[in-house]
């Protein structure tokens, strides 16, 4: 294999946010991933999730257990991802919090469908000059 150089970027770039706004029945996941395609977006976190999701399963440690779980009509109370979009796809996990009546439940999410009206939004750094479009099913916001 032969060696590659480090390199170090000193462009100048603008952080974004982009708020994806989803319709009842979605698929959150998929949409996340044509979102950051759609936006030519390299690497981004997400900062923020609102609303609830119809349907989701999560998977989490108990103990020394791998476990997965279904849950239905939960609000997320917090969320914490990274993704990046690679050569070969997009690549990159979110994990959430859920509020499940005075129940909280912490994990990876693995599939989720929302319900009218839930966003998450994702933070980006964009360099400056490239453009974004404007249309699909996100906002950009500098």
């Amino acid at each position: 294999m032969p060696s590659m150089d480090s390199m170090i970027y000193t462009g100048k770039s603008v952080e974004k946010n982009l708020t994806l706004v989803f319709d009842a029945g979605d698929d959150v996941l998929a949409g996340l991933k044509q979102a950051i395609k759609q936006h030519n977006i390299r690497e981004c976190t997400a900062v923020e999730a609102d609303g609830l999701l119809e349907e989701a399963v999560i998977q989490y440690f108990v103990h020394n257990r791998f476990t997965s779980t279904e849950l239905k009509n939960g609000r997320i109370v917090s969320c914490s991802g990274r993704f990046m979009n690679l050569q070969d796809g997009i690549y990159g996990d979110l994990h959430v919090g859920f509020m499940l009546g005075m129940q909280m439940w912490d994990g990876t999410l693995v599939k989720a469908k929302a319900t009218q009206g839930f966003s998450l939004t994702l933070k980006f750094a964009q360099p400056v000059g490239a453009s974004t479009p404007t249309t699909g099913m996100g906002s950009v916001q500098n």
